[in-house]
């Protein structure tokens, strides 16, 4: 196989360092989570922000920026709302007695058609995040982590 000659050097642009040598994705993540949280968020919401936006922010995903973050902090009201009313179900349990006309029936509660609704809004969001298996695989990898090659002069032959 021809492979040609080498280049001159003058004519090779050489690979920037991202400066982060040994670089901490995690920690990373963390911060560029915390700098995209808005203000305003109540308790709830921020403890699930803070849960699930540096798994977003990883560098190697990238999923979270500035112009979707608003779907995002929606996502989280979403998941603190289902949280919500699966507390709320545990309490009263899924069924309720009415006595009608007809005798007495068990009855579905009205919460839960506000729990599948709001577990549709969930998944449908993260969805859109790449926060289910099928989706993850269709949204495909994330890009290339910067990478600094050793100043032995290895051109991979």
């Amino acid at each position: 196989m021809a492979r040609g000659r080498k280049p001159a050097e003058s004519v090779v642009v050489p690979m920037k360092d991202d400066g982060d040598a040994g670089h901490n994705l995690q920690a990373r993540a963390i911060a560029r989570a915390a700098e995209l949280r808005p203000e305003g968020l109540l308790d709830k919401e921020r403890w699930v922000y803070d849960r699930l936006a540096p798994h977003l922010c990883h560098p190697t995903k990238a999923r979270l920026n500035e112009i979707n973050i608003f779907m995002f902090v929606q996502l989280c009201r979403s998941v603190v709302r289902y949280e919500d009313y699966q507390l709320l179900l545990a309490e009263l349990g899924e069924t309720y007695t009415a006595q009608t006309r007809n005798g007495i029936q068990i009855k579905s509660r009205p919460e839960i058609a506000q729990l599948n609704e709001t577990w549709r809004q969930i998944r449908a969001l993260g969805g859109d995040f790449g926060m289910t298996p099928a989706a993850e695989r269709s949204l495909g990898g994330g890009g290339q982590l910067g990478f600094t090659f050793p100043d032995n002069g290895d051109d991979f032959t």
